[in-house]
């Protein structure tokens, strides 16, 4: 470094190295140098962001480095994924709707799932923006987008992906629009899948966060019975599993994530078991139950 400092590779070793192995608060300012001295180099810039991520920088923050070099961003599928990432977070949802359709992604191995996702994610976010605001019509429209995916996403659905949301949504709008027996219809649809949350470590696991819409629909349905189940078991998995030591499985069929600096699978399983806790609170608050 002392002989070639403008050698951005090297920055960029440095930066995973105090990541992974050193002291974290120099690895930014590395990754930084070396996107500086190369700024045509996309890996580094995807690289950047990942770090940034791990550290918790403000979507603003990320989203302003990836939209000055947006020249970049299609050079790779990982780059442009990071990007509408950080626009659905941001509330650009009809923005990340029209990059998702004018873009053909090849997904990777560890990237399963995730364009996916953030296509969902905008779609739902619309569609419960248009519930609000009384377009029922349109949140029926939006919401069923998300039965099925367009092949530029670059995968199908899988078999075990559950629609409890997007049935659920759908039954709030056909209620809304007086149609009952389809409003029913959809509810009951809302209310199907195991009671039983399951652990998420690889990319076909699938969230448990679904059963918190099963539950809301077993309430529309007059089943609080099953409603509460459904609330109390996101709750009690939680609390069993929360702080359990987890680790990956050698023999993983994919890795959920393949970054230079290294994943803290304890914090995103500590984080996924807050997060049905307060589903499950949520959901037994929303319905009085």
């Amino acid at each position: 470094m002392k002989e070639q400092p403008d050698l951005a590779p090297a920055h960029r070793n440095l930066s995973v190295a105090y990541y992974n192995h050193g002291d974290r608060s120099l690895a930014a300012g590395e990754i930084a140098e070396a996107v500086r001295l190369e700024p045509g180099n996309s890996r580094f810039l995807l690289e950047q962001e990942q770090l940034l991520k791990r550290l918790d920088r403000p979507v603003k923050e990320r989203l302003d480095i990836l939209e000055a070099r947006r020249d970049l961003l299609p050079d790779r599928y990982a780059l442009m994924l990071a990007w509408i990432s950080l626009l659905n977070r941001d509330g650009q949802h009809e923005k990340v709707l029209e990059l998702l359709m004018n873009y053909t992604f090849h997904v990777w191995e560890g990237g399963e799932g995730k364009v996916a996702d953030e296509y969902k994610n905008a779609l739902f976010a619309l569609a419960e923006k248009a519930l609000s605001a009384g377009r029922a019509e349109e949140a029926v429209a939006l919401a069923s987008r998300t039965l099925s995916y367009p092949a530029n996403l670059g995968e199908g659905k899988l078999d075990n992906v559950p629609d409890n949301r997007a049935y659920y949504c759908m039954g709030c709008a056909y209620r809304l629009l007086g149609n009952q027996s389809k409003a029913a219809e959809c509810f009951t649809r809302a209310s199907e899948g195991s009671q039983v949350p399951e652990p998420v470590r690889y990319y076909n696991d699938q969230p448990s966060d679904y059963i918190y819409y099963q539950g809301l629909a077993f309430h529309e349905l007059g089943n609080d019975e099953s409603a509460k189940k459904s609330f109390h078991q996101l709750i009690i998995f939680g609390e069993r599993h929360l702080f359990d030591k987890v680790d990956y499985d050698f023999f993983a069929v994919s890795m959920p994530e393949l970054e230079v600096y290294q994943d803290d699978i304890q914090k995103r399983s500590d984080d996924y078991c807050r997060r049905l806790i307060a589903l499950g609170r949520r959901g037994l608050q929303e319905t009085g139950l």
